[in-house]
């Protein structure tokens, strides 16, 4: 898995947090999303939505896929 990927998740997640006054975290791949940041389930689909937009791919087409860290989101959009 691309660093690169990581990266973008963990920016975007950041702007997520910044646009909702939330408290940033500090993140790393292994960090758990919902668990481990200030995020909710609305701001982790806004998180979703902003990735798909930036990479041009849509993982969930065909319905959920479970992911909980930084590194499964970001594997979803490679």
């Amino acid at each position: 898995m691309s660093s690169s990927m990581n990266d973008l998740v963990i920016d975007t997640i950041r702007e997520v947090m910044a646009e909702n006054q939330r408290s940033v975290t500090d993140l790393k791949p292994e960090t758990q999303i919902l668990a481990g940041t200030s995020l909710d389930s609305l701001d982790l689909a806004i998180v979703v939505v902003k990735m798909e937009i930036k990479t041009g791919k849509d993982p969930f087409k065909q319905g959920f896929i479970f992911f909980s860290t930084v590194q499964e989101l970001a594997k979803l959009y490679e």
